[in-house]
């Protein structure tokens, strides 16, 4: 069985997850408006309308079942674009967001050889083909990035955390879905996203500091939480520790820092003969990938922390950070 019929099968069996890409150099980060107030105050919002309605139904206790049915109800508001209340409210343009149509952004001349869900007919009107972008602080990141901390990391969450698999375990399984359903073979987009590997991995972050009944896997200084308590059978809001996704969002999630890489040779020649374009009209502006190294390993260093556990006593970085550039995907010997 060739490796593109394995690939095929993936997609298939993963047909509920969506893949989405982001152009970070078509535009100036200088171009995009913040949007970090009115994207906490909507978070803010629906987490208290979650708990409003989560006390209305009996409120809450201290079992696994409560808290269940507290996450259950809160990907109402943290989810992909199906479900999710905040992502919805991005795409469908009630908070600013960048839109760069696909045939004008890097990836205008991928073909289906590059990635089937970028190349194919019809892909410039799919929202699951080019993310918008959108600016936390200083950090400009494709609507996509939130998807992924709010369901993959959901899920790395659930793993690591509640049924107490190793973090190593977790993160194989997410790289295992970014070059399968997600993006990094060729059925998909083509675009294998350490970025969002990164996203995948702060929001299982997000996640764990809703309740804050763990350290923070960076280490406890990191810790945010807790976004709620349960006190007297009631879920209660901590008004001290309201959300705040510049806590999450950083260079790691914009993949002009933290370097995709392809499905394909043809891939990686197309992604660089774009940016030499780019280049060659505007000697303003730099056109390659990490756009500022240095940059990158300052904020890298967050996550070169040891994994506990791991015998060969790797960091969290080694997975979920690219510095060597644009380049194709080994999906055999990648990490």
């Amino acid at each position: 069985m060739n490796k593109l019929l394995i690939s095929a099968i993936f997609l298939l069996c993963g047909s509920a997850l969506q893949a989405a890409e982001a152009d970070h150099f078509t535009l100036e980060d200088g171009q995009m408006v913040d949007i970090t107030e009115p994207v906490n105050r909507l978070a803010n919002e629906g987490l208290q309308a979650a708990i409003d309605d989560l006390n209305a139904q009996g409120g809450c206790d201290d079992t696994r079942a409560a808290e269940e049915r507290l996450y259950e109800r809160l990907t109402d508001v943290f989810s992909n674009h199906k479900k999710g209340q905040l992502v919805q409210a991005i795409l469908h343009g009630d908070l600013p967001r960048t839109v760069i149509p696909l045939k004008e952004s890097l990836y205008g001349e991928w073909s289906i050889w590059n990635g089937f869900l970028l190349g194919r007919k019809g892909a410039a009107k799919s929202p699951l083909a080019l993310s918008p972008l959108i600016k936390i602080g200083d950090t400009v990141i494709g609507a996509d990035k939130l998807e992924h901390m709010f369901g993959m990391g959901l899920r790395y969450f659930n793993k690591h955390y509640l049924e107490d698999r190793p973090l190593v375990s977790v993160l194989k399984n997410g790289i295992f879905k970014e070059k399968t359903a997600l993006g990094g073979n060729m059925l998909a987009t083509g675009v294998f996203s350490y970025a969002d590997l990164s996203a995948n991995f702060n929001g299982m972050r997000f996640w764990n500091h809703m309740l804050q009944k763990r350290d923070d896997v960076l280490g406890a200084r990191h810790n945010i939480g807790p976004y709620l308590t349960c006190q007297a059978g009631k879920w209660t809001k901590n008004p001290e520790r309201p959300i705040d996704f510049r806590n999450y969002v950083d260079v790691t999630m914009q993949e002009s820092m933290n370097c995709s890489k392809f499905a394909t040779n043809g891939g990686v020649k197309k992604f660089q003969e774009a940016l030499i374009k780019m280049q060659n009209r505007d000697k303003s502006r730099t056109f390659s990938c990490p756009v500022s190294p240095r940059a990158l390993n300052e904020v890298a260093r967050k996550y070169e922390v040891e994994i506990a556990g791991d015998s060969r006593g790797s960091k969290i970085d080694h997975w979920i950070i690219n510095r060597d550039g644009n380049e194709k995907v080994s999906y055999f010997n990648e990490f």
